[in-house]
């Protein structure tokens, strides 16, 4: 039979287990931030306007990590219009009119930001 310093102890891990259990493995959740991923996006296309390579934007402070292969690739653009941002998960996506000499012309893309943990932009057409 138990004694009842030992049943204390085992009925306190049957009443903290779930608890612990219930913690292990989450990381945080992040939520979208419409606002700072506007500024974001403005940010970026009005570098990429000016001539700045998605390099250059990694090395600002804090750097914004951008995956668009025409930009990767040297596209320019003389030109953008960026749309309303809904959200989308913890990040958020626009709808952006790109215009550009070939291969941009005028074309229509949509970009998924994240502000957290690192802020990154995406091309997602």
């Amino acid at each position: 039979m138990p004694t009842p310093r030992l049943a204390i102890r085992q009925f306190t891990w049957l009443l903290l287990a779930p608890a612990v259990l219930v913690g292990c493995g989450r990381g945080p959740e992040y939520k979208a931030e419409p606002d700072k991923a506007a500024a974001v996006i403005e940010a970026a296309l009005s570098a990429w306007k000016e001539g700045k390579s998605c390099d250059d934007l990694r090395k600002l402070s804090p750097p914004i990590h951008v995956a668009d292969e025409r930009w990767n690739g040297g596209a320019t653009i003389t030109s953008y219009t960026i749309g309303e941002g809904k959200p989308f998960g913890p990040s958020t996506r626009f709808e952006v009119t790109l215009e550009g000499p070939p291969p941009i012309g005028t074309k229509k893309a949509t970009y998924t930001v994240s502000t957290q943990p690192a802020i990154s932009i995406a091309l997602g057409d």
